[in-house]
């Protein structure tokens, strides 16, 4: 019997699927979607397919999804799945209707106490000293949850300072509450290796910065596969596989690629230094070649991947011999909640003030050319 691994925990929209549920249209637009027409976040099914196949051979990463999308929709996100070709160990869906139905109105839109929740739950399941690395996206809060729920875990957060922050997050106390009892089965540790934000809003990198170094956000999820190299938690083959994914079938291209990892790579290496990039390098230049392939065009797409790799490979040595411009704060996350708590909101209002001046520059833009049209 194979023995656990890494935990790997998603949330669902926005980070593995793209979703818009910014209004009322966008969310029954969203519901009616099929399996078939639901569109994942460029090489997200394939960095998991990843995780399960570079597993250890004497051990199993697990991977679990906690969605905020109701519990309706689990047939045709079950059949999604099936569709990318893997079966999560685990999936949660909100109870929205449950919700509606005992007039638990906040708990609709809220995310902190329906996801801490069925986070301490999954971890109270979770063997003894496993490690977790934990995948949101700036759409929510999911820095805020992670982050609380990592230090909970760990016993930094408890007790009636915990009560406090559930309530100032908009938590009903039964929520509170129970939150609480789940705890109780809670061995206290440290198991959360690292957070990774996707920046499905364009969030700059620095709003994330009170939860640095902890939380990594990204723009793309080949970033993600060399956070993950570079932490240990997965083989470099990975940056391979993830690669070929964007190269393949979202038609990425060389440099977009290469500017992707060249930011994560000078992001990271004031934290996890030179020696990482060494051994990331070193590492992507010998993996083992390719099989045969049957056709010239899987063997143009493995040679294009080739070269992606070794370009990586040549920025991770050109940055680790670069001089650090910026030093970097070695300091743990702040943990002063309820402040991280009124700095998220502060951020999600400039957001939506951000995608409401998009919107109007977008709708100017489209009668601009329809004028035009029409002269």
């Amino acid at each position: 019997m194979a023995r656990f691994g890494h935990i790997f925990r998603w949330d669902l929209d926005k980070t593995y699927l793209k979703t818009e549920f910014a209004t009322v249209r966008d969310l029954v637009r969203t519901a009616r979607l099929t399996a078939e027409q639901r569109e994942n976040i460029p090489g997200s099914a394939a960095l998991i397919r990843t995780m399960r196949d570079l597993a250890p051979a004497d051990a199993k990463h697990l991977v679990f999804f906690i969605s905020g999308s109701p519990e309706q929709l689990r047939t045709v996100i079950e059949k999604k799945f099936a569709l990318d070709g893997f079966v999560p160990d685990g999936f949660v869906l909100k109870p929205t209707v449950a919700n509606i139905l005992r007039g638990r109105f906040r708990a609709v839109r809220g995310q902190v106490g329906y996801k801490l929740e069925q986070l301490l739950v999954g971890r109270g399941e979770a063997p003894i000293g496993s490690k977790e690395t934990l995948f949101g996206d700036d759409a929510e809060s999911d820095a805020f949850i992670y982050s609380l729920y990592a230090d909970v875990v760990a016993g930094k957060v408890y007790g009636e300072e915990l009560r406090k922050i559930l309530k100032a997050t908009g938590c009903y106390g039964v929520q509170i509450d129970e939150i609480q009892r789940t705890l109780e089965s809670i061995v206290h540790e440290n198991p959360v290796q690292r957070i990774v934000i996707h920046l499905d809003q364009r969030s700059p990198p620095v709003a994330f910065q009170p939860f640095f170094p902890r939380v990594v956000p990204i723009y793309n999820h080949l970033q993600t596969a060399i956070i993950l190299c570079l932490d240990d938690t997965l083989p470099n083959a990975a940056v391979r596989h993830v690669a070929r994914d964007l190269l393949g079938h979202y038609g990425f291209d060389h440099q977009r690629l290469t500017n992707l990892a060249e930011d994560i790579m000078r992001r990271r290496r004031p934290y996890q230094g030179n020696e990482a990039l060494e051994t990331l390098a070193k590492a992507l230049r010998e993996l083992p070649a390719y099989p045969p392939r049957e056709s010239e065009a899987e063997e143009a797409l493995d040679e294009a991947t080739n070269r992606i790799v070794e370009t990586i490979a040549e920025r991770a040595d050109h940055l680790r011999n670069r001089p650090l411009v910026d030093d970097a704060t070695q300091t743990a996350p702040r943990s002063d909640y309820l402040e991280l708590w009124a700095l998220e909101r502060e951020r999600q209002e400039e957001a939506r003030r951000a995608r409401k001046i998009a919107e109007k520059i977008s709708r100017y833009q489209e009668r601009a050319a329809a004028a035009a049209k029409a002269k």
